[in-house]
């Protein structure tokens, strides 16, 4: 029956190892082989534990019996050491070793002769004693009195020798005066071990000297060994014995577990063959065999459930007769190969015929069965249902003809590739050639070059980074990057795709699409261009700057890092004479000039139309920033020479203090470039933004708050004037005043004018507190006025801001009405330099003041921008000569002064002159002798509050009825 051949490779009928299912197949006594090693194994890993536990007894036993013999030989060999020690101590003269000094006169002795001689003689007569000796203790050291060595050895030692190699162990006898037997002790003679007897003094029964007798350690050992022989055998026998008796308690256990296994076998079979997923049958010929022939069932259930018929019915026809006929003809031809030998077996796909007339779908395996007598027609037949599976398969021949066409139709290049560094391509879709250049059949599995190859090499670490991570998060992929094609040319593509995982969640493969995004990619990145550059320079803008800051503080970079900004926003004054494109010009020259110096470690941005900053890292130290921005310096100064313009070069660096703040870094870095302005004028240099400067920074920032409540205040005392008196030469008599302001604030105490005036007009506050400053004016005014002195007139210093205010004059005509004073008596101070930012404006403006009645006066004449061309233009009464050129009278040789000159075109041009920073006499002489019609300065007076300038005027002789800015 089929259960006597089919089961685990045993024939139980026949008491026999069985034949296997297919003749010829070799792999079935494999099996077999492998499931007799898999119980070996079993039995193996059962009986292991308690083996090993006996194993580890049975040598602990042998050894402690071993040890055991081992001490008791030891110990009995050193009790008769030691016994023969005593014994021939207690022979010897105790009397004559007491008489030995333990030195050379010992050799003269006859006690010295007699005991050399006994001493000779034991180790001559004592086979095991190697060396006998006397030794005694002199001055702390232990002696040798004698041994038995002869004169003539190599080993003789004199007496009274220091012992030298003698260690704790010989002095202990003399300590204890007890007989001690000495571990394996090594010198230059060799290994030994020793026995020291005490020997006494019979009168007083002290130690007088130590007898010691030497054995050689190998000949010690030797001995015990040969004693030990007998252990070793009977050690060697109980091992033996116990080894064989383990080993027969194994192959017990063995069989006990072979028997079980093949009891398992058994029952494995019936389930195997009856739960079996698979149909198995029987067959002789082409009929199906039942149960005639071995007296069991030899159809399983799942062979009649496949072909749906019962093991009865089935027996009733042959297979052909059930067959699919347009697969009947195949199954034939391989049936005639197999029945003729010229085939082992076969396996096929098949249809079979149900009784309802409907067809099911097997994957048939046929193959022999041999080693049945007489039986070589019959042969095994196993079908497995794959109906399900042909199903699925025309369903996706269908998917896949639809996605065929699909992927042709794909504007770009779908893909199945493995999860390597190479990407190797599964599948590839015919885009690939549009894309890349490539033939789609050049990529799979990397035929021609891998698509790794075709990736730019700067994108291929991140790519592959990037895929790992949205592989652990199991999300889909989305990254941008470029391509070469195989023309050379590089094209940016997005690549989308998703993991394909197996079960145990491994990735099995990459499923995506890349498509080709390189238009998209130039909008953008001249989008991104225009956004992160200035227009006009082509640099990189502020934005840009700022972001870049930014992301280096975030990083929390450790290299040195530093800002120097170049402002040129003085090259701007030019645009009211040169116009507006002639700066832009300027401007891109100096661009394209500093981006020469522009490197990887210095960026070069442009922050503003007029400001440019460079963006130094891992500098060397501060000298290396001066150094460079000496050469900054140098070359716009070259640039800008034709144009007599300067700028300021401003330095920060930057630090874990100021990094986080980008806003507040640049602000700062403006105002050491706006310092370095104000410092050098028309120069470049260089201003760092130190503590130094901070402290500068806050003293502004609290002027311009103490100036913002002024202006809002209209009590405040903290800003007030003060009058420095105006001296008519021809008159020599006080003619009018100058207003000068002053701030005083509890915080700071006296500010002058020269700090806070452009502080007011930076920020536009020169407006409110000007319009102050004209109101005390006309107050004061009003009060020279009220005693008497019709005469004098107030001059009131006006900045151009306030002058370029739409209402300006309308405003200073109504306070002039309000406060009913005469427009005669008040002077307009501008500096020369107003006149460069908008000459025909300012010009109209004066004219309106002047046919008012205001006089007008250039103050710091020849120290501005006007020229002498336009000097005649200017509507204005007086010029007022600038300190330098009166400071030059007393420096100079007066014949060779220019200032004679100044006074002498300012009359022509029919204007009134007024001399400044008059301090000395010798001055005053100069310039009464040259026509100057006016004279102040600390030779005429001070600057003076209210009542010091009233008692001034009070103390004057003579008034002079002219007035200050009538012609003179």
């Amino acid at each position: 029956m089929t259960y006597g051949i089919l089961r685990n490779g045993f024939d139980l009928q026949n008491g026999k190892r069985g034949v296997s299912m297919t003749a010829g197949d070799k792999s079935k006594r494999e099996k077999i082989k492998e499931n007799n090693s898999a119980l070996h194994i079993l039995v193996s890993k059962q009986t292991a534990v308690p083996a090993i536990i006996c194993t580890v007894m049975i040598l602990f036993l042998s050894g402690l019996y071993l040890r055991y013999a081992w001490n008791g030989y030891q110990e009995e060999a050193s009790a008769q050491a030691i016994a023969l020690a005593n014994s021939v101590e207690a022979v010897m003269p105790q009397r004559h070793i007491s008489r030995l000094s333990g030195s050379v006169e010992d050799l003269d002795k006859p006690e010295y002769e007699m005991m050399k001689e006994n001493l000779t003689l034991l180790v001559e007569v004592t086979n095991p004693i190697r060396f006998a000796y006397l030794l005694a203790e002199r001055s702390e050291n232990i002696v040798i009195l004698m041994d038995s060595e002869s004169p003539e050895s190599s080993d003789y030692s004199p007496p009274g020798q220091v012992y030298g190699e003698a260690n704790d162990v010989f002095r202990e006898p003399f300590q204890t005066n007890e007989t001690i037997l000495t571990k394996p002790i090594t010198d230059r003679r060799g290994t030994w071990i020793s026995v020291l007897v005490p020997v006494n003094d019979p009168t007083t029964g002290n130690v007088i000297a130590v007898f010691g007798v030497d054995y050689s350690a190998s000949e010690w050992y030797a001995q015990i060994w040969k004693h030990m022989v007998p252990d070793i055998i009977i050690a060697i026998s109980m091992l033996s014995l116990s080894f064989i008796l383990l080993y027969a308690w194994i192959q017990h256990d063995a069989n006990k577990m072979l028997s079980k296994q093949l009891a398992f076998d058994e029952a494995l079979y019936h389930s195997a063959f009856d739960q079996a997923p698979i149909g198995v049958a029987i067959v002789n010929d082409k009929n199906f065999v039942y149960q005639s022939d071995f007296g069991h069932i030899n159809i399983n259930p799942m062979f009649e459930q496949i072909l749906g018929r019962t093991s009865y019915e089935l027996t009733k026809i042959n297979w052909p007769e059930i067959t699919h006929p347009d697969d009947l003809q195949a199954d034939l031809e391989k049936f005639e190969q197999f029945k003729k030998g010229e085939i082992s077996g076969y396996s096929m796909e098949k249809r079979f015929i149900k009784p309802d007339g409907s067809c099911v779908w097997v994957n048939m395996t046929v193959s022999p069965l041999s080693g049945i007598p007489n039986k070589d027609s019959m042969h095994l037949c196993l079908i497995d249902d794959i109906s399900v599976r042909k199903e699925t398969e025309d369903l996706l021949r269908e998917s896949e003809r639809r996605q065929a066409v699909l992927l042709s139709h794909l504007p770009g290049l779908a893909y199945r590739c493995n999860y390597d560094p190479a990407w190797t391509m599964q599948f590839v879709s015919d885009g690939c050639l549009e894309l890349t250049g490539y033939p789609s059949d050049s990529l799979i599995n990397n035929k021609e070059l891998s698509y790794n190859e075709l990736i730019s090499p700067e994108y291929r670490d991140a790519l592959w980074n990037e895929w790992k991570r949205i592989l652990a998060l199991k999300k889909p992929f989305k990254y941008e990057y470029e391509i070469t094609t195989a023309t050379g040319e590089r094209k940016w593509v997005i690549e989308m795709g998703q993991g394909i995982y197996n079960h145990a969640g491994e990735v099995e493969a990459l499923e995506g699409i890349v498509l080709d995004i390189s238009d998209r990619k130039e909008v953008e990145n001249h989008l991104r261009y225009i956004n992160d550059h200035d227009r006009w320079s082509g640099l990189y803008n502020r934005d840009y700057l700022e972001a870049l800051l930014a992301k280096d503080a975030k990083q929390k970079k450790t290299s040195k890092r530093a800002l120097i900004g170049i402002n040129l926003s003085t090259v701007q004054l030019l645009t009211a004479s040169y116009g507006f494109h002639y700066t832009q010009n300027l401007l891109k020259k100096a661009a394209d000039t500093l981006s020469r110096y522009s490197t990887e470690k210095r960026m070069l941005f442009n922050t503003y139309e007029n400001r440019f900053v460079f963006y130094v890292v891992n500098y060397k130290d501060k000298n290396e920033l001066t150094n460079f921005s000496e050469v900054i310096a140098k070359t716009l100064k070259d640039l800008f020479v034709t144009e007599r313009v300067g700028g300021g070069i401003g330095i920060i660096e930057i630090d874990r203090d100021n990094e986080r703040n980008v806003d507040l870094l640049l602000r700062k870095l403006l105002i050491a470039s706006e310092r370095s302005i104000n410092l050098f004028d028309k120069g470049f240099r260089a201003c760092f933004y130190d503590i130094e400067l901070e402290a500068l920074v806050n003293r502004e920032g609290f002027i311009r708050q103490e100036l913002s409540e002024i202006a809002e205040d209209n009590e405040c005392n903290e800003l007030f004037l003060l009058y420095q008196p105006i001296l008519n030469l021809k008159t020599n008599s006080i003619c009018g005043f100058e207003a000068l302001s002053r701030l005083k604030t509890e915080e700071l105490g006296l500010v002058l004018p020269v700090e806070f005036i452009p502080i007011a007009e930076e920020t536009q506050l020169i407006i409110p507190i000007g319009e102050k400053v004209l109101i005390n004016a006309f107050r004061f005014l009003n009060k020279l006025k009220e005693q008497e002195y019709d005469s004098v007139s107030i001059a009131v210093n006006v900045s151009a801001i306030q002058l370029l205010r739409p209402n300006f004059t309308d405003r200073l005509f109504e306070l002039i009405g309000e406060m009913h004073v005469n427009p005669k008596d008040i002077g307009i101070e501008i500096t020369e330099s107003v006149f460069a930012s908008d000459y025909e404006v300012i010009n109209n403006i004066l004219s309106k003041l002047k046919s008012a009645g205001l006089h007008i006066a250039i103050d710091d004449f020849g120290t501005g921008y006007s020229s002498l061309a336009r000097e005649k233009e200017l509507n204005v009464n007086c010029l007022k000569i600038d300190k330098s050129f009166i400071d030059k009278l007393l420096e100079v040789d007066p014949d060779k002064a220019i200032t004679d000159a100044i006074i002498s075109m300012a009359h022509r041009l029919g204007h009134c002159v007024i001399a400044e920073g008059v301090e000395q006499e010798e001055q005053k002489q100069y310039l009464l002798a040259h026509g100057c019609d006016k004279i102040q300065g600390y030779l005429v007076g001070r600057p003076l509050e209210e009542d010091a300038a009233m008692e001034l005027l009070s103390k004057q002789l003579s008034f002079n009825n002219d007035c200050y800015g009538k012609p003179c």
